[in-house]
């Protein structure tokens, strides 16, 4: 075989060698892309916040607070949920602990549109209102825990939301959460208004509340957010209150992120100067107007 015969085979081999690697790697990205969506997934995260704060009041008694969630999500929309924190038993009798387990189903529908409907049950081991020792014996037992229902609707950065409580929200009623003229003893009454409070012979059942909020990303990673909304309480005077919340949060590789806000509330005098079921001389203003720092962990 002549050298000339020889290196044309070589290079018809190399040639070849050649195209098939470029096949591959053109195979590549379309099998990548091709890679069905995964059937469950589980996000999670962890949280450092200085202060826990739902609808604009604390849960903490203003002390910092760790807050850890997970979720088994569906690619149907179906999803279950976990997310814990720790809490004050100045102002939630006998309760170091919220737990909040979640069922529901979320999915998008036309343009940028999204709904998300579901239930929640607030947990606190061991909390009771007849367990605080402020009561000293007068708070008959009621327990905390609480059952929410909700649904919101969503379009691009705007949506909406309401809940409601088919259940005694959080344990309240005349003979723990009365006016002046019906609490359990002296000293029991929300101290910012003596005329607010559970009306004799309300339940607090079909408590709920409405809120609007907006999420826009900005460049460089950081989003601007804010909400409003109207926590209403069944069979009450003066508890009624409006709360607000705007922020600012930067993410970063790794999943984490940074969010600063502005959270405070109005509608009512009530919740200012709250006497702790603790210590009836250790007292807070539970809705105070504050500024919040949030560290957050995404996996």
């Amino acid at each position: 075989m002549n050298k000339k015969l020889i290196s044309l085979m070589v290079l018809g081999a190399l040639s070849t060698l050649s195209g098939l690697a470029s096949a591959d790697e053109a195979a590549a990205p379309a099998a990548a892309a091709a890679a069905p969506t995964p059937t469950w997934t589980f996000p999670a995260s962890i949280s450092l916040v200085s202060d826990y704060l739902w609808h604009g009041q604390t849960q903490t008694w203003g002390k910092p607070a760790v807050q850890v969630g997970i979720e088994a999500d569906h690619a149907s929309g179906f999803y279950v949920g976990f997310w814990g924190s720790n809490v004050s038993s100045h102002w939630l009798p006998n309760a170091n602990l919220e737990t909040d387990w979640t069922v529901g189903f979320r999915n998008t529908f036309a343009t940028d549109f999204r709904y998300d409907v579901g239930a929640l049950y607030v947990y606190y081991p061991s909390a009771n209102f007849d367990k605080a020792p402020s009561g000293a014996g007068a708070y008959t037992s009621s327990k905390l825990n609480t059952v929410e229902l909700y649904g919101s609707l969503g379009w691009k950065w705007f949506t909406v939301k309401g809940g409601y409580n088919p259940t005694k929200f959080y344990g309240w009623n005349p003979n723990n959460s009365g006016s002046g003229s019906q609490a359990a003893f002296p000293g029991a009454s929300f101290a910012g208004d003596p005329t607010a409070g559970v009306n004799n012979d309300g339940s607090t059942r079909g408590s709920g509340y409405v809120m609007a909020s907006v999420s826009y990303d900005l460049p460089a990673g950081f989003n601007v957010a804010g909400e409003v909304g109207r926590q209403m309480i069944a069979d009450s005077t003066n508890l009624d209150w409006t709360w607000y919340k705007v922020g600012l949060t930067k993410s970063f590789d790794g999943g984490w992120a940074v969010n600063g806000a502005v959270s405070g509330t109005t509608g009512t005098n009530a919740y200012e100067h709250f006497a702790s079921f603790d210590n009836p001389a250790d007292s807070k203003t539970i809705d105070k107007t504050k500024f919040l720092l949030t560290l957050t962990k995404s996996f």
